[in-house]
């Protein structure tokens, strides 16, 4: 969480429980610094495949509904660290070329694609995208049609023609949003400088809803670039 956000939820777990309330200012200002350095790596919220989306709001309100001891940072981290274990042990981590357009598929070395994985990882577990329990091997396609072009030896082929279809459909999203100043502020604001390649994770994972905050405010963004460019709105 940012330094904002913690403080925020520090308010709201003082609002719920009068007796977390301190009025030495100073008192005040370590505690929260000591708060947003307990909580750093903990998001505020986090989308998890099956619905139950992680909000620390929540554990806050948990804790303090449920126990009668004052609530510490370690009362918001643990819970925290136990929803970031399941939703990494349902990541699968394997490869799919639509979600990673900035790879080149000719690349030697295949130093990209570990790059791109260990970040996959990452954002995982740190709440910026949705586990991937399950994956095909590209959209819309079969396990007849994988038997089938393998047999052909096209499977190769079709993969690298996907990845690039899908790198020049984000670079092209990317430089939609990034065209406007406020949009490319709510971006930064949203993902951070410079993390955003152009991809939107689709609407549905597996047959569910891809309820997903993140994904929510990234694909209002694109809508209103979208919006636009096509003349829709005013910019």
């Amino acid at each position: 969480m940012t330094p904002e956000q913690t403080a925020a939820l520090l308010a709201y777990a003082v609002r719920l429980d009068p007796r977390l309330a301190i009025t030495d200012e100073d008192a005040a200002d370590e505690r929260l610094d000591q708060w947003c350095d307990l909580l750093a790596d903990v998001p505020a919220t986090a989308p998890h495949p099956d619905g139950h989306n992680w909000d620390a709001a929540q554990a806050v309100r948990h804790h303090i509904a449920s126990s009668p001891y004052r609530i510490q940072p370690s009362d918001i981290s643990r819970p925290w660290h136990t929803f970031k274990a399941d939703i990494i042990g349902r990541h699968t981590g394997t490869f799919e070329p639509t979600d990673h357009p900035e790879i080149n598929p000719d690349d030697p070395t295949g130093d990209a694609y570990v790059a791109a994985l260990r970040a996959e990882r990452r954002a995982v577990a740190t709440g910026r995208r949705m586990p991937t329990s399950a994956r095909a091997i590209a959209p819309a396609v079969s396990q007849a049609d994988v038997s089938a072009m393998r047999q052909q030896k096209d499977l190769a082929r079709f993969i690298k023609d996907t990845g690039r279809q899908a790198a020049a459909r984000c670079a092209a999203r990317r430089a939609a949003v990034l065209r406007h100043p406020d949009l490319t502020e709510r971006l930064h604001d949203l993902l951070g400088p410079g993390e955003w390649n152009g991809y939107l994770a689709p609407e549905e994972w597996g047959g569910r809803t891809n309820d997903s905050p993140i994904r929510r405010k990234l694909a209002e963004i694109v809508a209103e670039a979208e919006a636009r460019a096509e003349g829709r709105t005013a910019a």
